[in-house]
């Protein structure tokens, strides 16, 4: 009797104990990750990745996740386009950087419960790319904290949009973009043949530009006080060394550098013929536009 009770005993308390375990389970399956990227933008670009996650055990979830590349080696930022980019947490979502581990967060889930790890793909070094698609193939990795696997890696493909776009700024000297007055209003002053006035157009772009440039009046400058009779001042302009037709609609392909600063193009302007001229104010109004490729 003596040792069958104590085997019930032994029976008993070995049912008794069980081991408590975290079960985390993704939601989702592969994740993208789209920045649509300007560079000329102020503020950072950056695109979001929400996974949803289970916890289907019965013991609280402390976990670390890091994204690694495709040969599994954890990586702090990527590149794209000469663009920097890194993955940050948004705390609120309960994901916070590690306090040891560099490129690691961490992650807690209640038993049973669900819960959504919310990161931002963010550039923090930028840059100016040429138009176009960059991505890379990573995988979210998730551990315990004591390293051990919880479930297979998830897929995430990171892209960076960069649209193509351009800029441009009239200004009264050569300099960076946005830098100099800018320049509403060439002013010859006093009518006197062949007086010059000069201009500068910043241009900066991600891809090539086509810049255009139309007159009201076909290349003359009318008084601006109707008078019967009164004849038209005309005047040119070059661009570059290049001579613009004001007759019609004229465009010049341009390359800027990719850069913030861009390039500086001169814009000369050339009073002609002022003979028979009478007395008043003369104007014409050009339209200058730029277009990216």
């Amino acid at each position: 009797m003596i040792g069958t009770a104590g085997l019930l005993a032994a029976a008993a308390l070995a049912s008794s104990v069980s081991a408590q375990t975290c079960e985390l389970a993704a939601r989702d399956g592969p994740q993208t990750v789209r920045i649509e990227y300007n560079p000329f933008a102020i503020g950072p670009s950056s695109g979001a990745l929400d996974i949803d996650l289970e916890n289907r055990g019965d013991a609280a979830c402390d976990v670390r996740m890091s994204f690694t590349d495709d040969v599994g080696v954890e990586v702090t930022s990527v590149i794209l386009g000469n663009v920097g980019v890194q993955f940050r947490p948004r705390e609120a979502s309960g994901v916070q950087m590690a306090d040891v581990q560099t490129a690691v967060f961490q992650y807690q889930l209640a038993p049973g419960a669900k819960g959504q790890a919310q990161f931002d793909a963010a550039v923090v070094q930028g840059a100016v790319a040429d138009a176009g698609e960059y991505g890379v193939n990573l995988r979210l990795v998730v551990k315990t904290a004591d390293g051990e696997p919880i479930g297979a890696p998830i897929p995430v493909r990171l892209i960076l949009q960069a649209t193509p776009r351009a800029q441009l700024n009239l200004a009264g000297a050569a300099g960076a973009f946005g830098t100099g007055s800018s320049v509403e209003v060439v002013d010859f002053g006093e009518a006197i043949a062949g007086v010059t006035r000069r201009i500068f157009l910043q241009v900066r772009a991600n891809t090539m530009a086509t810049v255009s440039v139309s007159s009201q009046h076909g290349g003359v400058m009318r008084r601006v006080e109707e008078a019967p009779d009164a004849p038209a001042l005309p005047y040119t302009v070059d661009l570059d060394g290049d001579g613009v037709d004001l007759s019609t609609l004229w465009t010049k392909q341009i390359d800027p550098p990719r850069t913030l600063a861009g390039i500086s193009i001169p814009m000369t302007f050339i009073l002609g013929s002022v003979a028979g001229a009478m007395e008043g104010r003369y104007a014409d109004v050009l339209t200058i536009d730029i277009s990216p490729k």
